[in-house]
């Protein structure tokens, strides 16, 4: 529905759906029912404004810098995280539960005024639109598919197990739990940064190869340690982890054929990434319950290895090409 819209006009849309989901949530769910209906609405919201994030974050970059100016758009989002969860906190702790309605209020508003700024902006998603295609599909953009299909799988598994070891193998309290997410928010505002402008120094391939080869240790750690300081670690490292996401919209940047297929291209990624995810938790659970959970993790390594095999398929287009042989020289 969104795909005939430029993105300033999508990421509109989405703005008001996540306010309205929002506020919902907090003054119109006199039911079960109903709590569910604003709670889709939010997510929906949400989830499209992950492709506005990347297409934007493209478009107001300067040539040579979309992984800084991404890493930049990402490690505000942890910054504001951060302090909209520090808002809750303080509204909860200090003011009451008849006061805490109002937190909903509070983002409610926030979204109403990013829906409006983006209305306000004179450019910026115009050209980078989708064009009214709905769906992308081009055996080009192969590479790009896969390396989301894989980030589906490693995410779910260490959003769904990673939390559930650390709580019912080693005891972690919710104040653990919290402190942990914590640490990994703060340190993803210049985590984020830096992965993006090292994106554009390096290349995506090399940051594609790290992170199959950083998630092959934490695999190897879940699996085999027991070690509680080195697993908040590796909890907080696969956190941190997930800014290859950058890399990943940079270079789709790089090699689309017309940059009207960014758009449904990184919604078609998200999308298939999410399909990938909804399946591991009921997977990961029987095998869990079957052979133990280091089986889940040692599973989430061959996932790891995938990736690495895939990112050396990748071309960023500094890969160095041989130089031809030399031809003989011809008597004369």
């Amino acid at each position: 529905l969104l795909a005939a819209l430029p993105v300033r006009k999508w990421a509109v849309v989405t703005s008001l759906l996540t306010a309205v989901g929002v506020a919902g949530l907090g003054f119109m769910s006199p039911s079960y029912n109903w709590m569910i209906v604003w709670m889709l609405l939010w997510s929906a919201g949400s989830h499209l404004f992950m492709t506005v994030e990347s297409v934007m974050g493209l478009r107001f970059a300067k040539e040579g810098g979309h992984g800084r100016r991404l890493g930049q758009i990402s490690g505000m989002t942890n910054f504001a995280a951060i302090a909209g969860a520090g808002f809750v906190w303080a509204v909860a702790k200090l003011a009451g539960p008849s006061i805490y309605k109002w937190s909903f209020f509070a983002a409610a508003a926030a979204s109403l005024a990013s829906a409006f700024l983006f209305a306000r902006m004179e450019k910026g998603g115009e050209a980078a639109a989708p064009g009214g295609k709905r769906f992308v599909f081009r055996w080009k953009y192969k590479w790009y598919y896969l390396l989301n299909i894989l980030f589906g799988a490693r995410k779910q598994i260490f959003l769904t197990f990673a939390p559930w070891v650390l709580v019912t193998e080693y005891g972690a309290s919710p104040a653990l739990m919290a402190a942990l997410a914590l640490t990994a928010a703060a340190c993803g505002v210049i985590f984020r940064q830096t992965f993006g402008a090292l994106t554009d120094k390096i290349g995506e391939r090399k940051m594609f190869i790290a992170d199959a080869l950083i998630l092959l240790g934490i695999c190897g750690g879940f699996a085999f340690s027991s070690f509680r300081p080195v697993l908040y670690v590796l909890y907080v490292l696969d956190n941190l982890m997930f800014a290859t996401r950058i890399a990943r919209t940079t270079y789709l940047n790089r090699i689309v054929e017309e940059k009207s297929h960014i758009a449904p291209t990184v919604s078609f990624g998200v999308t298939i990434d999410h399909v990938v995810s909804m399946s591991i938790p009921a997977a990961g659970g029987l095998l869990w319950a079957a052979y133990g959970y280091k089986t889940v993790f040692l599973a989430a390594s061959l996932v790891a290895v995938a990736a690495f095999f895939a990112a050396l398929a990748v071309d960023d287009g500094r890969r160095k090409t041989a130089a031809p042989p030399l031809q003989p020289a011809l008597p004369e």
